[in-house]
């Protein structure tokens, strides 16, 4: 009794050797069996290689351009849309439910400070437009008069 059970064991420890062989050559297999037309005949002149590489360019310079975007547009940019999407979820909107109140908080203790500093730096720009303008205008003038001189 106890050999046919070894038997029957080791039976199957054969079959599943087998199953996973074949299961694993399978594939192979497939990439063998596939008949792919070769429709392309070397170059045999250094004038018809160039003449392909030249094709090859223009080619390449056509479709290129569409190529890229139909891969940016179907593979890259979902991709990074999911990664937003999870990270926007899962990170920042708990980030922003734990410190909210926190950052609230803090907005409004830099929001006096800042109109404080808005208003001085308003005074400043007050005083210091006219000389920035005459400036500006003197620029414009000599400007125009250097023209002028071109001109004639």
């Amino acid at each position: 009794m106890r050999i046919n059970l070894r038997i029957i064991y080791m039976n199957q420890k054969i079959k599943l050797i087998i199953s996973i062989l074949i299961l694993g050559l399978m594939p192979i297999g497939f990439c063998l069996a596939q008949d792919i037309p070769v429709d392309f005949d070397a170059p045999e002149t250094f004038e018809q290689a160039q003449q392909l590489g030249e094709e090859a360019l223009e080619i390449g310079k056509k479709q290129l351009p569409d190529i890229i975007r139909d891969v940016w547009k179907d593979n890259v940019l979902p991709v990074w849309q999911k990664m937003y999407d999870w990270s926007y979820t899962n990170i920042w909107l708990r980030l922003k439910n734990l410190l909210g109140s926190r950052v609230e908080e803090e907005i409004e203790i830099r929001k006096e400070i800042v109109d404080q500093e808005f208003e001085q730096e308003k005074e400043e720009v007050k005083k210091e437009l006219p000389g920035i303008l005459n400036k500006i205008w003197k620029f414009i003038r000599d400007v125009v008069h250097k023209l002028k001189i071109l001109w004639k």
